[in-house]
């Protein structure tokens, strides 16, 4: 049954979206740090910010010092591509003693993982179709060593491991990256046993396709299941992902493991408050009820920030 708008609208509101793209990035980006202040102050409690190519603490330092209190609480990432420098102790090391008043989420590789590079049907690291910039100078995939996070035997490479030895001297959250799911369910368990929260990222779609069964198996060792409302936006084809499908997913992993973000901030597409108010619309005739939407939208979040 579905919801009525006030009660989603309230829901919204308390809400932390924990993955949101902001520029600027080398990708084009709807909104910088300011301008999603400005859009989205009073209507969503909170945005992690995301960027594959900077740390996005740095501006929401420069944010805060401009606006003092924003109106959105405001969570920062590193993403450890290439431009960071891959597997980067010390990038971690410095968002995190800039970050005061969250863990900032480290994501795992993205645009350069060889799971991402091998499912971007294209010659470029980055298409230039996906910039529409006649100023870009796209780089082909052969001027790029793609990064994995496991070794030949299934284990994790030693500077992996460094990485989420930083990670845990400073309360990082991780998140999976665009790594195969065989990575991700290493990298998962390897995490949990160090004691670090996880965040298995958007596990159904098309490019990582994680079986069922091994999200299942995460959650019920304490990592959260992430699930997009940009798989109904313009990753694939919407109609890829059945809403019913979706659903029976979160109850079958129960809803106290998973959590809804938008994975959104292109160019075309909702603020982060809009797409957490239409993927609520999308899935609530399916089954999901208020309770469940509060868990996955307000409860969760907060507890893998520590909140």
């Amino acid at each position: 049954m579905s919801l009525d708008n006030k009660k989603i609208d309230d829901l919204i509101k308390k809400s932390i979206d924990l993955h949101f793209h902001v520029g600027p990035d080398i990708l084009p980006r709807k909104y910088t740090v300011e301008q999603l202040i400005e859009s989205e102050a009073g209507k969503i409690r909170g945005v992690a910010l995301k960027a594959h190519s900077f740390p996005t603490i740095t501006s929401i330092d420069a944010a805060v010092k401009n606006h003092g209190q924003t109106g959105v609480e405001l969570i920062g990432s590193i993403t450890l591509n290439y431009f960071m420098g891959g597997f980067n102790p010390s990038a971690v090391y410095a968002s995190s003693m800039l970050s005061r008043d969250y863990p900032i989420i480290v994501w795992f590789p993205t645009i350069h993982a060889e799971n991402h590079l091998i499912h971007n049907h294209s010659e470029y690291e980055i298409p230039p179709e996906w910039i529409g910039d006649p100023y870009f100078k796209p780089r082909t995939k052969d001027d790029l060593k793609a990064i994995k996070v496991t070794n030949w035997a299934g284990r994790l490479i030693r500077k992996a491991n460094l990485v989420l030895d930083e990670m845990v001297k400073n309360n990082c959250i991780l998140a999976t990256g665009h790594i195969s799911w065989r990575e991700a369910e290493r990298l998962t368990l390897d995490a949990l046993d160090r004691g670090l929260k996880v965040l298995v990222t958007h596990p159904m779609q098309k490019d990582i396709s994680m079986p069922l069964e091994v999200q299942r198996k995460l959650a019920d060792k304490g990592a959260f299941i992430e699930y997009c409302y940009i798989m109904y936006l313009d990753r694939d084809h919407p109609g890829d992902y059945p809403p019913e499908k979706q659903v029976e997913a979160i109850k079958e992993i129960g809803a106290d493991q998973c959590i809804l973000v938008s994975d959104g901030g292109q160019v075309r597409n909702p603020s982060p408050s809009k797409c957490l108010k239409d993927y609520v619309n999308l899935l609530s005739p399916y089954g999901l009820g208020e309770g469940d939407f509060k868990t996955m939208l307000v409860d969760n979040p907060l507890k893998l920030l520590g909140k």
